[in-house]
């Protein structure tokens, strides 16, 4: 058994399934998902919440004794509660000393050099960003990575729209990137002089294509976003769900995205073998440059000002 720990929104998600499956098709048994963060972390109203039921994924959930018995830590009811309080009031070293993982306890950083040769009965806990960890399951991924549930009709007519292309996503992330102190520290908000400069290298090679807007802060979109190039904001117009904006955006032919693994999942999953994907180098604010090989070696890297050198122009 592989217990992968879910956390954050429906991209960082992803992410830890795509690893957890990947370890254990390579082990030959079954993968189940920890879901107790999304009780124990409430403060991140805009991620606490189970996203990944939208896919034909194998939603098998790990009981807490299973959790405990993997991860080598075993908590009565009452040190669990305790647990979810001290992090509420941020004791660190109390949650550090009654969450001091066991030897199956697995970290991106921990099994960096050797991720398929961990063994049967591990737990997973991290983000797991970048492709590495799931190659070899890459098309088994997509099988799991499709829709569930059928399209409504407002989305239906636009990826009728988009498929008589030439088109490109474009997706800009904003939200709690702008609102949370840490997110904008860490990760940083990507001005729109790195989206003219995106534009204007995709159109270099594209110079007929129309470009699809997405963001979750269309209406800021819309008033800043003023492309030379044809394009149309996708607004919702009736009821329809977050992810259909990852079916049409990987409908796109091409994409420019933002530093959101929201993006990157709808840029993975495009089938088009000759896209082109732009993303911004570094993924996140304060690194010299993309050390965490977030980005796929096959999409191309833009600085993330204008004042870096703009690698492959």
């Amino acid at each position: 058994m592989i217990i992968t720990r879910l956390t954050g929104g429906l991209g960082n998600q992803m992410f830890q399934y795509a690893a957890g499956l990947a370890l254990a098709e390579r082990r030959r048994t079954v993968l189940k998902l920890d879901v107790s963060w999304f009780r124990e972390y409430t403060e991140y109203e805009a991620h606490n919440r189970y996203a990944l039921s939208c896919f034909n994924v194998l939603e098998q959930f790990a009981s807490t004794d299973e959790i405990d018995r993997v991860r080598g830590i075993r908590l009565t009811r009452t040190e669990r509660w305790s647990l979810i309080l001290a992090r509420r009031l941020r004791l660190t070293q109390y949650v550090r000393r009654m969450t001091t993982p066991g030897a199956n306890h697995l970290t991106p950083a921990s099994v960096a050099s050797d991720f398929f040769g961990q063994p049967d009965h591990s737990y997973l806990d991290g983000m797991w960003q970048s492709e590495r960890f799931f190659a070899p399951i890459a098309n088994l991924l997509r099988l799991h990575f499709s829709f569930r549930y059928p399209a409504p009709p407002a989305v239906n007519e636009l990826a009728e729209r988009i498929r008589r292309g030439p088109s490109a996503a474009v997706h800009f992330r904003r939200g709690d990137y702008t609102t949370n102190p840490d997110f904008t520290r860490q990760i940083g908000v990507l001005g729109l002089d790195y989206y003219h400069r995106a534009v204007a290298r995709l159109q270099r090679g594209q110079p007929d294509v129309t470009l699809y807007v997405f963001s979750d802060d269309i209406v800021w979109a819309e008033r800043e976003f003023r492309p030379a190039l044809p394009h149309v904001f996708a607004r919702v117009t009736e009821p329809w769900h977050a992810y259909d904006k990852i079916r049409l955006m990987c409908l796109c032919d091409h994409a420019i995205i933002s530093n959101s693994t929201f993006a990157w999942w709808a840029a993975w999953l495009n089938p088009n073998p000759h896209k082109l994907v732009i993303a911004p180098d570094p993924w996140l604010a304060g690194q010299a440059s993309e050390s965490a090989d977030t980005v796929p070696a096959a999409w191309q890297r833009l600085p993330r000002t204008a004042s870096s050198a703009d690698v492959g122009a």
